[in-house]
């Protein structure tokens, strides 16, 4: 993807944008500009989720009443209105509810404003001829907060993402405020999805993602340039650790050598900014990565006993952030409830991730939403699942699992077998070893199965020791596709499990020691069935997958380089 700037149109303040024609007749270009001096389109997208850092900060209870008092004024006067309840995008779960008492599912949208007005007018992000006070929104973070409290998933999505153009009313950045007037856009009309900003502000912003993603979004928090380096600062610095020089063509030395080193508020600032850093293939997705592992060392330091246990350091962090946010459906206690229901998070139990992209076939310099695997990841969003790469849960999840062979098990009971290609079977690893489900499905295929990769699906539960085949019980031919599977993979238990329709999920536990046969058409077969249990044991059956390895994860616990 080029690195250069793109022109396009900017609204001033008060005026209504008029993008021109580019590309395809059905597609025209972002309404908001990217063009002018390269420190003008830069990114600033890490300083955003900082937001969620000062959400977990606030489980520090011992220090709510010093928060309350002097933060509740700043996020009420610095209030938006973003939240858009009413929008048909809004996707519904489909996956296993939640037992009644546990905590709702919430998805948070960070937004990062780029207003080049007032403290955020320095030299790095503006030059005079554009100092108009316009803003964009240059990133895009969804924090997806688990209804078990075990994860936090946060979903970047590249500020060169085309969409389909929204329809928003316009608003004026320099006041912040909506006006009655509906931006015009026509059938086929397709934007970079940071341009939702520019012409509706934060609302148009949710309703881009809400429109993309069919998740409900139900608090906004944004931040500014001013608003990342004065909380960096707050905390004396942070700690990061460069995997090597960091040379930007615009900014110049961000980070002279590599190594662990300590860097302060300006310095944190172009390092999630950098765009055009030598060595850097991918402009955005790079930099991306680089704002993760920021914002993880920031997290791990926030969370730390010598931030928690210092009321000063505390203090001004927090207030670094409540006077350089913008928020919708947010009070300080709002943020101390929902960082209590974590109990003690730690660090490792949030994890980054990038929305899945291809180079776009229409702009040369956008990408384009890779629409098999972002599905997926929609998907296990909107029903509250962990994606490939995070941390199993460390507490007693909130949906039922599948129990043992050893535990709850009832009279057998039997079937006469059928084709094994005609049933719908998924394979869950739950054996804490890697390899297993894909080296199983080849095994499985050699005996007359017809499982792809598609059926290899990332499990909720920890892991177990037996072997486990799931079916619904709501209709008898799945107990005889379960037998089915049970006789081809020795020593599995057949648990009944609500909500599957017609799946199969095949659980292989760690006593699975990888032995897989043939089972005859016809032939009469016997099964221990367990006692019934309510709900799919990923509660995610219902759909789309993504096996190990097709996306990329930044884990806030783990000791990464930028």
């Amino acid at each position: 993807m080029s690195d250069e700037p793109r022109d396009q149109t900017e609204p001033s303040s008060g005026a209504t944008p008029n993008p021109q024609p580019a590309g395809p007749a059905t597609e025209r270009s972002s309404p908001a500009r990217r063009a002018g001096s390269g420190r003008h389109q830069l990114l600033i997208a890490g300083r955003i989720a900082v937001a969620l850092v000062a959400v977990i900060v606030l489980a520090a209870t011992g220090w709510e009443w010093v928060i309350k008092s002097r933060a509740d004024a700043g996020i009420i006067s610095r209030s938006v209105q973003a939240i858009v309840t009413d929008d048909t995008n809004i996707a519904t779960a489909t996956g296993t509810v939640a037992p009644p008492g546990s905590y709702a599912p919430e998805n948070i949208l960070l937004l990062g404003s780029d207003t080049r007005s007032g403290d955020n007018g320095n030299e790095g992000n503006t030059d005079a001829s554009t100092n108009d006070g316009v803003a964009n929104s240059d990133t895009q973070m969804i924090a997806h907060i688990s209804a078990d409290r075990q994860h936090v998933t946060v979903l970047s999505i590249p500020r060169d993402t085309m969409i389909d153009a929204p329809t928003c009313n316009e608003w004026d950045a320099a006041t912040g405020q909506l006006s009655d007037s509906v931006y015009p856009v026509s059938p086929g009309d397709r934007w970079h999805i940071n341009s939702a900003y520019s012409v509706g502000g934060p609302q148009c912003s949710v309703r881009a993602i809400q429109d993309l993603t069919g998740l409900k979004i139900d608090r906004v928090i944004g931040i500014d340039f001013a608003g990342f380096q004065n909380m960096v600062d707050a905390l004396g610095g942070i700690t990061v650790n460069a995997c090597g020089p960091i040379i930007d063509a615009e900014l110049n030395t961000v980070m002279a050598q590599g190594g662990v080193q300590v860097i302060g508020g300006q310095q944190a600032l172009d390092l999630v900014r950098a765009r055009k850093v030598q060595g850097d293939t991918d402009s955005d997705l790079a930099r991306i990565r680089r704002q993760q592992i920021v914002l993880s060392s920031i997290l791990q330091q926030v969370t730390s006993a010598g931030t928690l246990l210092n009321p000063a350091t505390l203090d001004a962090f927090l207030q670094a952030f409540v006077q350089n946010t913008f928020t919708d459906n947010v009070t300080i206690d709002d943020l101390v409830t929902l960082a209590q229901s974590f109990g003690t998070l730690d660090p490792s139990r949030v994890t980054f991730f990038t929305l899945p992209t291809v180079p776009s076939s229409s702009d040369p310099d956008a990408l384009d939403v890779d629409q098999d695997k972002a599905q997926a990841v929609f998907d296990a969003l909107v029903n509250d699942q962990p994606l490939p790469g995070e941390p199993a849960a460390t507490e007693t999840p909130s949906t039922p699992v599948a129990p043992s062979p050893s535990t709850s098990q009832s009279a057998p009971d039997s079937a006469v077998t059928i084709d094994p290609s005609t049933i719908d079977l998924a394979i869950l690893n739950v054996s804490g070893r890697t390899g297993v489900a894909t080296d199983t499905m080849e095994k499985l295929n050699g005996v007359g199965f017809a499982v792809t990769e598609d059926d290899l699906l990332a499990p909720e539960q920890d892991n177990q020791d037996g072997i486990t085949v799931a079916y619904d019980p709501a209709d008898p031919a799945n107990l005889t596709a379960a037998l089915t599977v049970a006789a081809a993979v020795p020593g599995a238990t057949l648990v009944p499990t609500d909500g599957l329709g017609s799946q199969i999920q095949l659980l292989l536990g760690a006593s699975f020691d990888g032995t897989v046969q043939s089972v005859p058409v016809g032939s009469t077969v016997t099964g221990t069935v367990a006692e019934p249990i309510s709900g799919s044991p990923t509660g995610a059956s219902t759909t789309a997958s993504l096996s190990s390895g097709e996306l990329e994860s930044v884990n806030a616990g783990e000791a990464l380089c930028a």
